[in-house]
C-alpha cells in the first residue's frame, strides 16, 4: 500500500535505462480533479503533470456522430459476452471539447465516460489521457482512479504515401497562387469559388486485432480518436468548413469475413478498398451511406523497405466509392493524428515537402499535419498553406460534391479530452502492449510519455516521443495541455465559439492576357474575424473574377492563342514515335466537351496527340466555334465582346452585338470570269455556307461560324 500511495517515486526507482524508439513521448500518472461545475453543461478538470497545472474547460460536443449511427459486427466475439458488453446507448453524451488554460489556440477533445479519455493540444505539444489500471486510496478511504497522461513532442514514424503513390499530383507543375476553378453551367459548378460546408460521412472498421485488444471499450476508443481528428479539421488554417461525421462502425470478429490484413501496407489498402464497397449503400440519401472508409488495425504495417509506416491512403479519392479509403496502424491515442493525416491525402493533400508544395511552404515543413515525418504540430497553424491551397483547389474543381449533403441526424462524437479517459498506463499498453506501464519522470512531465519494457533482462523505460494525452493529470489541480502542466483554474480556457467573417475584397490581380480577353481575380479571406474556439468557417463566395484586356491582339501570322500554346511545346517530344523535332498543333476533333479546356495537341504529320497541359491559359476560347472561354480549366460563358457573362453574339453580318442591318444578301450564278480583280482566299477553317459581304471599298470573304 505504501508503494501505491507513493506510486510515482516507487516507479521512478525502476528506471534503469531509456530506449528511444523514434518518437518523443513522456508519460505521468495523474489524478484529474473536477472543479466546480460551470454553467450550460460545461465541466472543468485540473491536471497536475509534467511540472505544471493544466485546466481543461469542456462543454458537450457530439457533433461528429450521425444520429443514425450504426454499430455492426462481422462474425461473433471469441470471448464471452461480458468482455464485449455494449456501452450505454447514450454514448453521444460522453463527448466534450474545449480549450486548455484559457489559451484560444489550444484544443481539446475528450470522452468523460468511465474515466477521462482523449487528447488535447497546447503550446505546440500533443497530449493523450486515459484511465490506468492503478488506483489511489486517499486518507478518507476514497479510491481514485489514476489516469495516464502522455505527451508527444515529435514522431519519426512516417506515412506510407510515397512520391510514387503521389504521381498523379506530381504530374502537374506548381500553379500560381490563384483560384483553381470557376462557376459555370450545371449545379456542381455553381459551388466553385464558394466556401460551402462539407460533411465527410465516414465508416470506421476495426479488424480482429483491434477487437481482441480493446474489448468492450473498442467503440468508445474509436470515437475518441475520431473526435480528436474532427477537431483538427475544424481549425481555420484549413480554410474550409470540414466536418467529420461517423455514420457506421464495423467490428470484425471473424478475420475470414473481413479484408485480408497483412504487414504489406499497400496490399492491405488495396484489399480493404475492394472489401469495403459491399457495405456502402449506393444512394447518398441512405442513412448508412459513407464518403470514405477507415480501417484500424494493430498489425504492424510495412512499406517497401521499412516497417515504420503508420498509415496509407490513396490521394484525391474522397468521392470515389472504390478508392476513398485509408488504413491506420493503431499505436495509441496518437493514431488520431495519423487518421487526420491520411484523410488529408484522401482530400488530395500531398506531403508538405512534395514538389508541388514548394511554392507555398517556405519553412517549418515538419510542423504541420501533412509532414511526411510526423513532428511537432504548429499550434497556430496545424495545416500548412500548401494543404489549405490543395484542398481548396480540389473542392473548387468539383471533386467534393458528395460532401455537400448534410447528414440528417449526425451521431455525436466525444468532446472530452482523451487524457481524462485513458491514463498513462493505458496509453503505454496501447503503444507497447498489456505488460507496459508508465515510467514517471518529473523532467518529462507532459512532454514525453515513457513506458516500461524489458531489454536484455533489464527493466527499461522506452518512448515513442509522443506527449501525454491532453487532460492527463500532472499534479493536484493540474493537468497536461499541449505539453505543459497547467493549473486547471488559472483562467477560463474555454471561450464562446467565434464564427468567422469575410474580410474586404483584395485588389484585382494581374490579367492573364495582354490582349484578346484575359481574366483577373480578387480574393477575400475569412479573417474578420478569424474563426476560433470551434467557430464556423465563413460560407459564401471567396473569389470574384472579371474580364480584362479585351482589345484585339496584333496580327500574329493568323495564329490563334491556343496554337501559340501548342507551339510553345515544339521540339519537346512526348512519345518516342513523335520524333525529336515534333511540331504541335491544336486538336479539336474527338475531344470530349469536358476536356475542351485541356491543352490537347497533335504532332503534325503523325496520329499522335497528347494532353500537354491539364488546362489552357485563362481566356483561351473553348473551341473554334464558340465565344466561351476557359478559366482555370473550366469553360465559362462569354460574349463575342470577350466579356465573361456577356450575352452579346455575332449577327448574320459578323458584327458583334449587331442587328443584321449592315449587310445584304446577293444571289446569282457565276458562269465565266471575264477578268479577275482579286484572288479570293477562303480561310482554311471556314465552315460552309459562307457569305460574301461588300464592305466599303472592297470585297472580303468571312466565315459564318456557329456562335455559342
Amino acid at each position: 500500500m505504501r508503494c501505491v500511495k507513493f506510486l510515482l517515486p516507487c516507479m521512478a526507482a525502476l528506471v534503469y535505462a531509456r530506449i528511444v524508439l523514434g518518437v518523443s513521448m513522456e508519460e505521468e500518472l495523474v489524478v484529474p480533479v473536477q472543479q466546480d461545475s460551470a454553467q450550460d453543461g460545461k465541466v472543468i478538470y485540473r491536471l497536475d503533470a509534467f511540472g505544471e497545472a493544466l485546466t481543461l474547460e469542456l462543454e458537450p460536443d457530439p457533433s461528429f456522430l450521425a444520429k443514425d449511427f450504426r454499430l455492426q459486427y462481422v462474425g461473433k466475439p471469441k470471448s464471452n459476452g461480458e468482455d464485449f458488453a455494449e456501452l450505454p446507448p447514450n454514448l453521444a453524451d460522453c463527448f466534450y471539447s474545449g480549450t486548455v488554460n484559457g489559451d484560444p489556440s489550444s484544443s481539446a477533445a475528450m470522452s468523460l465516460c468511465a474515466g477521462i479519455r482523449g487528447a488535447f493540444y497546447h503550446r505546440g505539444e500533443k497530449y493523450f489521457i486515459q484511465p490506468s489500471n492503478h488506483t489511489l486510496t486517499m486518507a478518507s478511504s476514497d479510491t481514485m482512479v489514476l489516469h495516464l497522461l502522455s505527451k508527444r513532442s515529435r514522431v519519426k514514424a512516417k506515412c506510407g504515401v510515397t512520391d510514387v503513390s503521389q504521381q498523379q499530383l506530381d504530374s502537374e507543375e506548381p500553379q500560381p497562387k490563384q483560384p483553381m476553378a470557376l462557376p459555370g453551367s450545371g449545379s456542381s459548378r455553381k459551388k466553385r469559388f464558394v466556401s460551402s460546408p462539407r460533411y465527410v460521412e465516414t465508416m470506421l472498421v476495426a479488424d480482429q486485432s483491434m477487437a481482441e485488444f480493446h474489448g468492450s471499450n473498442l467503440k468508445h476508443y474509436l470515437l475518441t480518436l475520431m473526435s480528436v481528428a474532427a477537431k483538427l479539421y475544424k481549425h481555420p488554417s484549413i480554410r474550409n468548413s470540414i466536418s467529420l461525421v461517423v455514420v457506421k462502425i464495423l467490428v470484425i470478429y471473424d478475420e475470414q469475413k473481413g479484408p485480408d490484413v497483412t504487414s504489406n501496407a499497400a496490399l492491405t489498402l488495396r484489399n480493404f478498398c475492394s472489401w469495403q464497397k459491399q457495405h456502402n449503400p449506393p444512394s447518398d440519401r441512405h442513412a448508412e451511406h459513407y464518403d470514405t472508409a477507415i480501417l484500424f488495425t494493430r498489425q504492424d504495417l510495412c512499406g517497401a523497405q521499412t516497417c515504420d509506416t503508420l498509415g496509407m491512403a490513396d490521394v484525391g479519392t474522397v468521392c470515389d466509392p472504390s478508392r476513398s479509403c485509408s488504413i491506420i496502424e493503431d499505436d495509441g491515442l496518437q493514431a488520431a493524428f495519423t487518421t487526420a493525416h491520411e484523410l488529408g491525402h484522401v482530400f488530395n493533400m500531398p506531403h508538405d515537402d512534395a514538389k508541388q508544395c514548394s511554392g507555398y511552404n517556405t519553412e517549418n515543413r515538419d510542423s504541420h499535419m501533412m509532414a511526411s515525418m510526423l513532428s511537432n504540430l504548429n499550434r497556430h497553424e496545424p495545416w500548412s498553406p500548401c494543404s489549405a491551397y490543395m484542398i481548396t483547389s480540389f473542392l473548387d474543381n468539383g471533386h467534393g460534391e458528395c460532401l455537400l449533403d448534410k447528414p440528417s441526424r449526425p451521431i455525436q462524437l466525444p468532446s472530452d479530452l482523451p487524457g481524462t479517459l485513458y491514463d498513462a498506463n493505458k496509453q503505454c499498453q496501447f503503444t507497447f502492449g498489456e505488460e507496459s506501464r508508465h515510467c514517471p519522470d518529473a523532467a518529462s512531465t507532459c512532454t514525453t510519455l515513457w513506458c516500461t519494457g524489458v531489454s536484455g533482462g533489464l527493466l527499461v523505460c522506452q518512448t515513442k516521443h509522443f506527449p501525454w494525452a491532453d487532460g492527463t493529470s500532472c499534479g493536484e489541480g493540474k493537468w497536461c495541455l499541449k505539453g505543459k502542466c497547467t493549473e486547471m483554474t488559472d483562467k477560463k480556457h474555454y471561450e464562446t465559439p467565434v464564427h468567422g467573417g469575410w474580410g474586404t475584397w483584395g485588389p484585382w490581380g494581374e490579367c492573364s492576357r495582354t490582349c484578346g480577353g484575359g481574366v483577373q481575380y480578387s480574393v477575400r479571406e475569412c479573417d474578420n474575424p478569424v474563426p476560433k474556439d470551434g467557430g464556423k468557417y465563413c460560407e459564401g463566395k471567396r473569389v470574384q473574377y472579371r474580364s480584362c484586356n479585351i482589345q484585339d491582339c496584333p496580327e500574329n501570322n493568323g495564329k490563334t492563342f491556343r496554337e501559340e500554346q501548342c507551339e510553345a511545346h515544339n521540339d519537346i517530344s512526348k512519345s518516342p514515335g513523335s520524333g525529336p523535332n515534333v511540331e504541335w498543333t491544336p486538336k479539336f476533333a474527338g475531344v470530349r466537351p469536358k476536356d475542351r479546356c485541356k491543352l490537347v495537341c497533335r504532332a503534325k504529320g503523325t496520329g499522335f496527340f497528347f494532353v500537354l497541359s491539364p488546362r489552357v491559359a485563362d481566356g483561351t476560347p473553348c473551341s473554334p466555334d464558340s465565344t466561351s472561354v476557359c478559366i482555370q480549366g473550366q469553360c465559362v460563358k462569354a460574349g463575342c465582346d470577350r466579356v465573361i457573362g456577356s450575352n452579346k453574339k455575332f449577327d448574320k453580318c459578323g458584327v458583334c452585338g449587331g442587328n443584321g442591318s449592315t449587310c445584304k444578301k446577293v444571289s446569282g450564278t457565276f458562269t465565266k470570269a471575264r477578268y479577275v480583280h482579286h484572288l479570293l482566299r477562303f480561310p482554311t477553317k471556314c465552315n460552309l455556307p459562307f457569305s460574301i459581304r461588300k464592305i466599303m471599298n472592297g470585297t472580303t470573304v468571312a466565315c459564318d461560324f456557329i456562335l455559342g
